[in-house]
């Protein structure tokens, strides 16, 4: 019997980018599996080109897409408890909230109906990615070679420079400059070469593409809604890597399309939501030290960003973005 896979995808007033990656994932060489498309309160008219591209089965881009949708393709509006009767025919599963309740709360939304649901894994694809052909069917069969897997990313490449990898697994020092190992973390953009294959652990998963055994995100509990979004993935891999191992497939690969998110939603909520994230982060998880070190580094930076914005002309939103997210932090307010 072939494993059935829930792919769920968020969206929020993104049409364009969430057809362009609807398009790959129906575009998939593994055909059992279902989509449970959430949106987030988008606007009306972002929904709408969503619907007409589902109903009329048309391609809704400038550029030419090889995409040829199976003819069963529905969307169907769902409600918490609403059971789905499987027939082995690829849908589209909407909800849609009520409000914008941010990335995490509204990924689990996603992942309560599908853990009622007769699945075997779960495949978290962000609506500014684009999957390879072979992305689902490799990630499942790399589950069903060890049972221990609890969670894994692909190698992720650039959209737009497609031999250029943006994340090929993380290595965290989990020293008492554990915060600053992970604020600086950039995701270094490297030429793709054969010496990046194989399969190999990782201390977090890339959460904006990642694979998911249904049971061990169940047990491992879902994401914590605390963070409105990043880097709620390395506070669940933390919580993953109790249940399974957690691992990095450089043999199969995405694309993302790097900084939409920060185009949708601004610069300014961008840098405040990743300032409180990474603050919650030390919270959740460090140790005393952590805490210590962790804090100081912060609000020590809140003097030196208003040096960089006054005096080097350091974008404006950016700058009052980080600072407020630190006030609110410590002040309680976020």
């Amino acid at each position: 019997m072939n494993k059935k896979i829930a792919v769920v995808t968020l969206t929020w007033n993104d049409w364009k980018n969430t057809i362009e990656c609807l398009e790959s994932i129906f575009n998939s060489s593994y055909n059992f599996f279902d989509v449970i498309l959430v949106d987030n309160n988008s606007e009306k008219h972002h929904m709408d080109k969503i619907f007409l591209w589902a109903d009329n089965k048309i391609n809704i881009k400038d550029e030419e897409f090889d995409f040829n949708p199976n003819k069963n393709l529905e969307i169907i509006n769902v409600h918490k408890n609403h059971i789905i009767e499987n027939t082995g025919q690829k849908k589209i599963f909407l909800i849609q909230n009520e409000e914008n309740l941010g990335l995490t709360a509204g990924l689990n939304v996603g992942y309560e109906f599908i853990l009622e649901q007769d699945y075997d894994y779960i495949a978290r694809i962000d609506c500014d990615f684009i999957i390879s052909k072979k992305y689902l069917e490799d990630m499942k069969t790399l589950f069903e070679q060890d049972s221990e897997i609890a969670a894994a990313s692909p190698k992720i490449k650039h959209a737009y420079l497609r031999n250029t990898i943006w994340w090929a697994g993380l290595n965290i020092d989990w020293s008492y400059l554990k915060f600053q190992k992970t604020m600086n973390l950039k995701k270094k953009r490297i030429q793709d070469h054969n010496s990046f294959e194989g399969v190999k652990e990782t201390d977090a998963i890339c959460g904006c593409c990642s694979f998911y055994k249904k049971s061990a995100l169940k047990t491992s509990g879902l994401g914590d809604e605390e963070f409105f979004l990043g880097p709620e993935d390395i506070e669940l891999s933390f919580r993953l890597k109790k249940v399974g191992k957690i691992l990095v497939n450089l043999n199969t690969y995405t694309f993302h399309k790097i900084a939409r998110s920060s185009e949708i939603s601004g610069k300014f909520k961008r840098s405040y939501t990743d300032a409180v994230g990474f603050l919650l982060l030390i919270k959740k998880i460090g140790s005393f030290s952590d805490k210590f070190f962790g804090y100081s580094y912060f609000l020590i930076r809140i003097p030196i960003y208003y040096i960089l914005k006054i005096f080097f002309k350091r974008d404006k939103n950016l700058v009052e973005g980080y600072i407020k997210g630190c006030k609110d932090f410590f002040l309680r307010k976020y």
